[in-house]
This record gives structure tokens, sequence and C-alpha cells, in this order.
């Protein structure tokens, strides 16, 4: 074989690329931890997708509607003529791809498709024949498909389904007058045109797939039915890297530098086939080479119009000048030909088997958070389990990995996919890193003004250095997503992030403190009932100025009385959290609250009081962890139950053993008199007070004096000038 430097140097490449970013595949039949990811779709973006997950160390199943001769999506469907258009440095869907050429053919996509599927052992994580129709979440937050727990229950959703589903086969007027051959672009293997006059209608990219074929097969003539002029660009990396540069990801004052360029270097003498109402960053252009020279060599012919009807030897195709919109007038006439191939693209995957709320306007796909999170998705819903009502946060947990987009310059196969699934990841391992919904919709807002000006709509074009800046804002944009940085860009150092989010549960259960008192004064009985039943211990005990309920075994269902009864007095109660203290040492939490209390039946009571609860914990070791860090599971799921109550952390968790609300007498004085009477009057009391601490000091000094000179003697001094400093 001849040795070829470049390729050798580009094989180097891919071999350290490899090395180093390429996560270890998990041992044969590894039982792995949450989260655990449902992927939608066996295609390329799906298998990496899956091989990212377990290689990190996530459980993931996925689904596939078709067989296994669907593996690897389009890629399994198309012809065996067809092939990549961009070069494959821009085509790595996983550090693992090894290229053996720069623009490899259908069988070496889906070969690289099958090893890597094989490397990361998804074989026994593949459900075949598995059409996904419906997604919902079960009473523990956790999704189920098709309405089928015995599919398995999962903490997030990854749909991987594509943007090319089933081949879009138009009928056209008088199509079955025609005595040759009608073909979809994508089903032409076996077929030949060798010595025929090829009709492709269409001008996308199922067009390229058409062209490939009839470079293939030597066909006579080749005439290329376009209802309207689009961009070509050169099959060059370096070209196609260049233009995928405009960070904006829309036309700009500069656009007409790259496409004047085109013009003048590539189209040359075929100018006229450029568009000139449509800038370049408008639309997906055609990537292809082949198509100019063809029509040099007279062997091919571009024709803008609109095709009338189909004649027994061709199509009735009217002409239209350049300029002229579709429909528009133009000249009628016969293009004979043998072999028409129906170039007219792909039905669009649907996303409906996600549930309603992700396609609420006007936060509906593409209009995402980074394109691919819906922001709908994140909210406090109620779940319910044996009679009670508990609230659970459901996070940022669907992500639409390359099935959204509209148009691009750039690749749909490149880094990016690990990079959307490694945000999902920390999203859901990483309560501190989740975005918010209102903050996912205002990026959508921000990123929606400052493309307000494009042609199209603010997310139906995009490019790769757009994407990436997307990437780079999502993290920089977080503090608590800094750490996560290396992970999400390279895939590395996930040790790293995981041990300071174990370090971080302490400011994350602190967080949940205003949560959680909010559902024990302001809660329906079932609410409140749930609540105490997930953070207070069975023998836990409450002390209040007017009550006191002991420790004993069940003592936490005469708090939930006093809670009741709390709310039955108070049901408009205005309560705020101040401040809390945290003494780790003494596993002892201090919050002070600010609330105003009402009764109702006594009309006009205002009780604006302020006082400090002190919440002593008690610390329960978990059951040995299958998985590998926290995510957001509802504690009373069974699957997670350790002493009723736990989670997927592996480590120690906190609950409350005892309450005890302390008031000073002025706060404590105000639930008595309305106006600030006794709290007056204790005011009073308190000045008379201080002066007489002053006149006891005062006349009793010389009892000091002999603590001070005679019993203390040196020492006392030497310690009250070491105070003075």
């Amino acid at each position: 074989m001849e040795f070829h430097p470049i390729l050798w140097l580009y094989s180097l490449i891919q071999w350290v690329l490899d090395r180093l970013l390429s996560p270890t595949p998990p041992p044969p039949k590894a039982t792995l931890g949450r989260p655990r990811i449902a992927v939608i779709g066996a295609g390329l973006t799906g298998v990496s997708s899956a091989s990212h997950c377990v290689g990190h160390g996530f459980d993931v199943t996925i689904f596939e509607a078709g067989d296994e001769n669907s593996l690897g999506g389009i890629w399994s469907r198309v012809n065996n003529t067809s092939g990549l258009q961009i070069h494959s440095i821009m085509y790595r869907f996983h550090p693992s791809v090894q290229w053996a050429a720069g623009y490899p053919d259908r069988q070496q996509i889906v070969s690289q498709i099958t090893q890597l599927w094989k490397k990361y052992g998804l074989q026994e994580r593949t459900k075949f024949n598995t059409s996904v129709k419906s997604t919902r979440q079960d009473n523990y937050g956790r999704w189920i498909i098709n309405d089928n727990p015995s599919l398995g229950s999962f903490d997030g959703i990854l749909a991987a389904v594509g943007t090319c589903g089933d081949p879009k086969m138009p009928h056209m007027p008088s199509q079955e007058a025609f005595k040759g051959e009608i073909f979809h672009s994508s089903k032409l293997d076996g077929k030949t045109a060798a010595g025929k006059k090829v009709l492709i209608i269409g001008g996308g990219a199922s067009a390229v797939e058409a062209l490939e074929f009839v470079v293939h097969t030597d066909a006579a003539s080749t005439s290329v039915l376009a209802r309207s002029d689009k961009w070509i660009i050169p099959r060059n990396a370096f070209v196609d890297g260049l233009l995928a540069l405009n960070i904006f990801g829309q036309d700009t004052i500069f656009s007409w530098i790259p496409e004047a360029l085109l013009k003048r270097l590539f189209y040359r003498d075929l100018e006229d086939l450029a568009p000139n109402d449509e800038g370049l960053f408008t639309e997906t252009p055609m990537v292809n080479s082949d198509i100019f020279h063809q029509i040099r060599d007279h062997k091919a012919e571009w024709l803008r119009g609109d095709i009338v009807r189909f004649t027994e030897k061709g199509i009735l195709f009217r002409h239209r000048a350049k300029d002229v919109p579709k429909g528009g007038p133009g000249r009628e006439a016969e293009i004979q030909g043998d072999m028409v191939i129906m170039a007219t693209g792909y039905q669009r995957p649907s996303l409906s088997f996600l549930p309603n709320e992700v396609f609420q306007e006007p936060y509906q796909p593409p209009r995402w958070y980074l394109q691919v999170f819906p922001p709908e998705h994140m909210r406090y819903v109620l779940l319910r389990h044996s009679n009670t009502t508990s609230p659970i946060l459901i996070t940022t947990s669907v992500c639409c990995n390359n099935c959204t987009y509209v148009n691009a310059i750039g690749t749909v196969g490149n880094y990016h996919i690990g990079i959307y699934t490694r945000l999902l990841l920390m999203f859901l391992v990483d309560p501190l890193a989740r975005p918010q919904e209102y903050w996912m919709k205002r990026w959508i807002d921000m990123t929606s003004f400052l493309k307000s000006r494009a042609p199209t709509g603010s997310f139906d074009f995009i490019t790769y250095s757009e994407l990436l800046y997307w990437f780079v804002f999502c993290i920089a944009i977080n503090p608590f997503r800094w750490k996560w940085a290396l992970f999400v860009f390279l895939g590395i150092g996930s040790a790293l992030p995981k041990n300071i989010v174990s370090g971080e549960d302490q400011i994350r259960n602190v967080s949940d403190i205003p949560h959680i008192i909010h559902l024990l004064t302001q809660s329906a009985p079932s609410t409140q009932r749930a609540t105490i039943e997930k953070y207070f211990t069975p023998s836990a005990s409450f002390t209040h100025p007017f009550c006191r309920t002991g420790s004993f075994e069940g003592s936490r269902w005469l708090i939930w009385c006093i809670y009741r009864w709390y709310k039955i007095m108070s049901p408009r109660i205005e309560i705020n959290v101040d401040g809390i203290a945290y003494d780790e040492k003494n596993l002892t939490l201090y919050i002070n609250i600010h609330q105003v209390f009402r009764i109702w039946v006594i009309p006009y009571f205002n009780a604006p009081v302020s006082f400090v609860s002190v919440l002593k914990l008690v610390r329960h070791p978990p059951l040995p962890a299958q998985r590998s860090y926290s995510t957001s599971i509802n504690p009373n799921d069974p699957e997670n139950d350790s002493l009723n109550k736990s989670t997927s952390t592996g480590k120690p968790l906190y609950f409350i053993q005892s309450q005890n609300d302390l008031y000073q007498v002025n706060e404590f004085f105000k639930f008595f008199s309305q106006f600030g009477i006794l709290s007056g009057l204790l005011l009073v009391w308190q000045f008379v007070a201080t002066a007489l601490c002053i006149a006891g000091a005062t006349v009793f000094w010389p009892i000091s004096w002999v603590e001070q000179n005679v019993i203390g003697g040196n020492k006392e001094k030497s310690i009250a000038d070491a105070v003075r400093g």
C-alpha cells in the first residue's frame, strides 16, 4: 500500500484523540449507576450519546423502532453510493472513531457506528423493535416508556430521533402517465442509470444523494429540476470550516464577502445559479463539487422553475427567470427522461412522545434552552404516594440531541453530541448546576433578541461556532458549573466534580429549608404529613412555648396534628426565613424566622413575631449504594428505601430529631396583646431592669474588686492585658 503522509498524520491525530478523550468502556455485565438514561433512537447520535453515558458510569437503555439492521439511523437506509459530503475531521461523533479516509462512504460510517455500539457493550442495553409512543413520569419522578413499567424507569430522556425519518414521496399530477422509472433518492441500491437520461426533482441534500448515484452509474445526462436556487459550497474542509466560524449564526453586513468569494472562485461561469434573494447564512447549503463539473462537461443541467405535470416521456416544466418567485410566470417545455429520482427529502421524525408541556408557546422547538432542553419541564409538581402528596422538583431531565435544529452550517455528527450528553448528566447529578426555568427562558429571549434581525427565525439557522459559544456561555454564567468544564467539554475529570458535589450537600440541604417550612405551614394536611414523614424521624419531638410532644416512637404524628391546628388557626400566615446557620459538629440548624400570625376567628388579630427555630439532626447511613452520586429522586420511592427514606448518594442522610422554637419574651407577648400594649410594658420593665443592674454594679463594686485583685491576682491581670491587646 502506498504511503500517504497526510493520511498517516490524520491517523495519528485520531489515535491521540482516542487515547485522550474516549471514556473507558464498562466491563461486560457491569452494574452501572444512576442517573439512568433512556436513549430514544439507535442512530449515530443515539449510539454516541449512550456510549458517553456508559463510559462515565451511567446506565442507559436504547429504544429503537426498527430491527438490528436499523442500527445507524439514516445511514442504515441510504444508498451504498452515498457518502460523507463534509470532511470526516468534522464528523467525529465520538473520540474513538477512526476514519480511514477524508470522505468515507456509507459502509464505513455504519461500520464505525456498529464498532462503537459493540465497544461500549450497548448490545445488551438496546431494545430493538420498540417504538416509543409516549413518555410520562411516575409517582416518584421517574420516566416510564410507553406506559409500560416493565421497560424500566429512568431519570432522564435523551431523544436522538434525528431529522430524517421515512422518505417523503409526494404524488405529482399525471405521475402514472410516465413510462419510465420513478425512485426516491434513498432507494437506488441495485438500480442503474447507465446510458439513461435522469431527471432529479429537488435541489437540497437529497439531490446530492441522487447526484452521487448518477456519477457512479454513468448516466447519459442529468437534469436537476429545482424550485429555487440554493447555495452550493465546495467539498473542502478548509472552506466549510471557515464558513462555520460565523459566530453570529446569521447574515451580517460582512456576509457579502464569503458570498462574493464563492461566486468568483467556485461558481465562476455558473454564477447565475447562486441565489440573489437569499443569504448564505439562512439555509443549509448543498455541499457538492461534482454538480458544477457535470454542468461544465455538459452531462448535467440545473433548471430553475416549477413542475406542471408528468408526461409519458418526462416532465412538463415551467422555466422561471432568476428572481421570479415560486409559482410565477415562465416558459413551459417538456424535459424528457428515462428515470426520475425524487430528491424530495425525508419526513421529520415526531417528538410527540414527549409530554405536552414541553411544547408550550412561545417556547417550542427549536426555541429551547441551548436548542435541545425544553424549559417548560423545570418545575415543581405534586407526586402522590400512599394516600399522601409530596412535592418534588422535576429537573432538566429531557435532552433532544440533534433532532431540533432546522438549518445550519457545520456538522450534525461532531463533538457537540458528547457535550450535550454530558450537560444532561451534569444537570441530573448536580442540583446547583441545574438551570432554572426562568433563566432558561431568559436565555432563549436573549438569543432571540440578539438574532432579531436575522431573515430567518432566531433558532432556524445556526453555525457550529455559535453552538460552541452557547456551550461556553452555559458553563461560564454559573460558577457552580465551572468545576464541570473539563468534563462537559472534553469528557475528562469526572471524579473531581463528583467529589465537589458531595461537598456541596450542606449548601443544598440548607437551600431546602425555606421550601420545607413553606410545606409545613402553608400546605394541605396530606402534604404536611408527607413532609413530616419525609424529613422527621419517627420519634421526633417538638417544643414550643405553647406545646410540647416529647420523644417516643410515633411522636411525629403529634407534630402533624400541631401543624394541622396551626394551619387551621392561621390559614393566611406569612412566613419568611431571614437566615440559616449550621453547626456541623453538633448537627444543629439555627433558623431565624419572621412570621405574621393571624387568627381567623378574631377580627384584626395580627401578630408579627420573630423567633429562632433550633433543629437537632441525626445522621443515618444509607444502604450499600449501587449508584454513584445524588439525583433528584423522591425519597418515598421504594427503590431508594433506607429507613423509609433514602437517595442514591451512597452518603449519610440527615433527618430532624427535634424542633425547638425559641421566642424572646417580647415576641411571645405579641400573641396575647394587640397594638403592642404588653410589649410596651415589657420594654419599660427592661429599661427598669437595666437601671437596677447599673445600681447593683455600683453599690456592690467591692465584691468585683476582691475577685479581681485578691482571688484572681496576677492571673486575672494577665488575662485582662491580653484581651486589651
